[in-house]
């Protein structure tokens, strides 16, 4: 898995540029060995993107070190847990299917998941309070108050006890996970830690990486919904440790909020000493925010306003925040795959400047001016399209059947594109004639 050479907002894989599609009904599918079959729907319907936080609070689920008695030792792994996962990495890689791996999950070490975690001092052999920074109790959302689990870095608590078994745990995570080629590495799920804890363990796996002779990708996910947030900027302008941004906190927006914001980052990018990086979408929600029912057309758009902001992944997250894989998710991974394959998406840049009468949030454009135009029309719409070159070529995609309509030669200049009816998504392909993609 590689950033691809010819425009680095998009991955590689196999020397081949790549889009990353993918929806699935766990984030951490690997300890839920009955969810493995997701892998073959995923690939069945054109996706190849899943999510997999190191996580064990679902039921079901087991955790990575062993029991002595009634008492965890963080010596000593469980080998059903790493077992799990490495079946879980064959399969994936056997299909193809990149895998973006989460270190940390900041849920399991707060309110009742605590409790049942083996890093909880009041459930291992190896620590106490009077050892670590670490209490038996955490009841606070750790959005709100950050849990010490967090904390442990030299230049914050400095908790040398609890930093030996972490260190040792990420070294075990990339023993599982370094000898293949689709695997995308991530620090945390929605950390609002302080930048000095990222930046720590960034500077450790990759030292321990590159001691082993490797090469990774690596990101971190901050929590703050607004990509313009001082947190994200501890992403985007570390591109010595952070090689990509995941942007799936953007995910909560909507509309043409939604939409900006992706092209405030992508701005941001093209702007940095080092250039442009993939940005990846790992999770895309459904509700309009947290503990409120998820609505099918916002998880719709903004899944689609990722591919046509000239993002490098987006993934349907879990039931029920997200779609995960359901038959709706499927149809939409399989839209999307044959209506991307039909063009050089590659080169091609959004271009919100070349459409005009255009409402807010009414239509977006992904184009390679003078050759290739794509469209995405959220609920239909009639707007203007300024081309140059030419003569064109429209066809009308249709989201539900995957499949494209009659050719209509549409001429040059200025073009109205009218969709076919105003009820329901629409794409469209406007290529010049005699130039395929």
């Amino acid at each position: 898995m590689d950033i691809w050479k010819g425009n680095s907002f998009y991955w590689s894989y196999r020397d081949r540029p790549i889009l990353l599609l993918g929806g699935s009904d766990e984030d951490n599918l690997f300890n839920h060995p009955q969810l493995w079959h997701n892998l073959d729907v995923l690939r069945a319907c054109g996706g190849n993107y899943v999510r997999c936080t190191m996580s064990s609070r679902d039921e079901g689920n087991v955790w990575p070190y062993a029991k002595v008695r009634d008492q965890y030792d963080l010596n000593r792994f469980n080998p059903e847990y790493w077992s799990r996962l490495q079946r879980f990495l064959e399969l994936a890689h056997e299909r193809e299917v990149i895998v973006q791996i989460e270190f940390w999950d900041r849920f399991d070490f707060a309110r009742e998941p605590w409790r049942h975690n083996p890093y909880n001092p009041a459930l291992n052999v190896n620590y106490t309070v009077e050892t670590t920074h670490l209490v038996p109790e955490w009841d606070f959302h750790p959005a709100q108050n950050t849990p010490p689990f967090f904390l442990s870095p030299p230049s914050l608590n400095n908790d040398e006890v609890l930093l030996h078994y972490q260190q040792a745990f990420v070294r075990r995570v990339l023993d599982a996970t370094l000898d293949y080629d689709n695997i995308l590495y991530c620090l945390d799920n929605e950390t609002s830690a302080p930048r000095e804890s990222s930046w720590y363990w960034a500077e450790f796996i990759l030292d321990e990486v590159q001691r082993r002779g490797k090469r990774i990708h690596l990101t971190e996910m901050w929590d703050a919904w607004d990509l313009r947030h001082e947190h994200h900027q501890a992403t985007y302008e570390r591109s010595d440790l952070f090689s990509f941004v995941d942007i799936s906190q953007n995910n909560w927006q909507a509309g043409q909020t939604h939409y900006d914001r992706i092209l405030w980052m992508r701005d941001r990018l093209q702007r940095s000493e080092t250039g442009p990086r993939p940005m990846n979408n790992v999770k895309v929600y459904g509700r309009p925010q947290p503990r409120v029912p998820a609505e099918l057309s916002l998880s719709l758009d903004r899944w689609w306003q990722n591919i046509f902001g000239g993002c490098a992944s987006t993934r349907f997250h879990r039931p029920d925040s997200g779609l995960g894989l359901n038959e709706i998710a499927q149809r939409m991974i399989r839209a999307a795959r044959v209506f991307t394959d039909a063009f050089d998406i590659f080169h091609c840049a959004p271009h919100p400047v070349l459409l005009d009468e255009r409402e807010e949030n009414e239509a977006y454009c992904l184009a390679i001016p003078g050759r290739v135009y794509a469209l995405y029309f959220p609920t239909g719409g009639d707007v203007v399209l300024h081309t140059e070159g030419g003569p064109f070529t429209l066809r009308w995609f249709d989201v539900e059947t995957a499949t494209f309509g009659q050719p209509e030669h549409v001429g040059t200049g200025d073009l109205r594109l009218r969709t076919p009816d105003a009820s329901r998504m629409w794409l469209a392909l406007v290529q010049a004639e005699g130039i395929a993609g």
